[in-house]
């Protein structure tokens, strides 16, 4: 027996009667009452089903009848009748069955805020059931633990704090086991845990709570709590809260999609901007680079020619008081003429990338070493921090030692009159960080968004190209660099090359 609606359908094995189908409608129409084969129909003969049959009594067609099984009569005769008073109620249920699981589905596929689906699918799950509040618990595989993602009822605010075990409560028990649970008296049951109700006061009597499944992976649990007339929870709640529940693991893995996917778009929007900015970045020194590099090639030979003769004039004459000093300002300046020209050539020339893997103390030593004279000259102190241990790294040495040989310059001219310049080497979560700190006259706020521009500096003195070639050479190697400064305080600058950098011997 199977319910189809208000009707209570037989299935019985269908007789080869096929061709007689619509007189025997006929006869289910004309509502005789049924009597057994073998007594005699309404024109005296017997009727010939054979012995334990049942066949329908009907006066249009006792004959066809005959050969007709009660049970397949009855069962289009239900069909056609008119449903009872219990029936109809029945027939209501269907219908609210319908419309809520219709709600739910239509929802879902018009939004794409998980909290309002939640909201309103539990609202709905209450209103067909009468309850007075209901609970969306949602899985964090990484704690193995159950948190609440909705809470609907007169005290929903302090249970939105609660977590359970999985295994733990009602809704825990249901995910750890993937089968629903209806509980009609919670004192009864073992496996309930009283940590909602002593939180906020609320008592519950019973419980229905189904899983939240998506191709057999456990994604949370659904709970109703309460009939507010006390009666018990139904099958027929069950199978809606069921239905409702399929929608919401939809609802749940849809969002969760949709938010990786907004993560995803916004990673790869600030990656395009990022090399829409190098683009542009490298068209612009591209086209400067070709008017520079003509220029210095045409500085270059009279610098050189200048400075050759400066020496040649110092050395004939020997200690000749003014003349002397004349050629010492010759000499500084030329050197200074030579020093801009070798940054123009090194900053239009492109370097391939060669990587290979060093030590990063080694380098820095090195930097220092050639810094020296210049801060002995200024009276500036020298201090090298590196970590120990550190890892070798995948680097350009040569680029490594340009950058840092260039931030360095920066900061000993900085400090004319003394001062303090610490180098750091360190490991700091994913990365390789260099730290050079100074306590220099520091950079005007204004100029720190334009820092890295060709020609820009905030020295009388000099091209402004050393933190250009910086850098470059940092997105060489797929860094970072960040630049903060304070007037009259300092300047502090961190390269930070990423971890995937790191070669970590065997």
């Amino acid at each position: 027996m199977a319910s189809r609606g208000p009707y209570t359908v037989h299935l019985v094995p269908w007789p080869c009667t096929t061709f007689y189908l619509p007189l025997f409608l006929n006869c289910c129409i004309s509502k005789q009452p049924p009597v057994r084969a073998g007594s005699l129909s309404d024109n005296g003969r017997k009727g010939q089903s054979g012995k334990g049959a049942k066949s329908c009594h009907c006066p249009q067609c006792s004959t066809l009848c005959a050969y007709v099984p009660l049970q397949l009569c009855a069962f289009f005769r239900s069909i056609m009748e008119e449903p009872t008073p219990k029936e109809e109620t029945r027939e209501a249920l269907y219908r609210r069955e319908l419309a809520t699981i219709l709600r739910s589905s239509a929802l879902i596929n018009s939004s794409l805020n998980i909290e309002e689906v939640l909201d309103n699918a539990m609202k709905w799950a209450e209103e067909f059931m009468g309850a007075e509040a209901s609970t969306v618990y949602e899985l964090d595989d990484r704690k193995n633990e159950l948190v609440v993602r909705l809470a609907r009822g007169e005290k929903k605010d302090p249970v939105e704090r609660i977590t359970l075990k999985v295994g733990e409560g009602i809704a825990g028990t249901v995910v750890k086991t993937g089968k629903p649970m209806v509980i009609q008296d919670v004192t009864q049951e073992k496996r309930f845990t009283d940590k909602i109700d002593r939180l906020t006061g609320f008592r519950t009597k019973s419980v229905i709570c189904v899983p939240l499944m998506l191709r057999n992976r456990p994604m949370g649990a659904l709970q109703v709590i309460n009939k507010k007339s006390g009666a018990p929870f139904t099958r027929s709640d069950l199978e809606i809260l069921y239905a409702i529940a399929q929608h919401v693991s939809i609802a749940m893995e849809n969002a969760t999609l949709y938010r990786r996917l907004e993560e995803n778009f916004a990673v790869t929007t600030q990656e395009l901007r990022v090399t829409q900015a190098k683009l542009i970045r490298t068209e612009r020194l591209a086209s400067m680079s070709n008017l520079v590099q003509g220029v210095a090639h045409e500085i270059r030979n009279p610098v050189t020619t200048i400075g050759g003769f400066a020496r040649r004039i110092k050395k004939d004459i020997g200690d000749s008081g003014k003349i002397e000093k004349y050629a010492d300002i010759i000499l500084d300046e030329t050197a200074r003429l030579e020093n801009i020209v070798k940054r123009v050539k090194d900053f239009t020339e492109t370097q391939a990338f060669n990587p290979t893997i060093e030590k990063i103390e080694p380098i820095v030593e090195g930097v220092l070493n050639s810094a020296l004279p210049l801060a002995n000259k200024l009276g500036v102190r020298m201090v090298k921090e590196i970590a120990p241990d550190l890892p070798p790294v995948r680097l350009d040495a040569g680029q490594i030692s340009m950058a840092l040989s260039n931030i360095v310059e920066n900061a000993l001219e900085a400090m004319p009159q003394g001062g303090t310049l610490t180098l750091k080497a360190l490991q700091e979560d994913q990365s390789l960080v260099l730290t050079i700190r100074d306590t220099g006259c520091g950079i005007p706020k204004e100029q720190l968004t334009s820092i890295y521009d060709p020609f820009v500096t905030s020295k009388s003195k000099g091209v402004g190209l050393g933190l250009t070639l910086v850098h470059q050479v940092i997105s060489n190697h797929h860094g970072d660099i960040r630049i903060t400064s304070e007037l009259q305080k300092g300047t502090v600058v961190t390269l930070r090359l990423p971890m995937d950098a790191f070669v970590r011997a065997s």
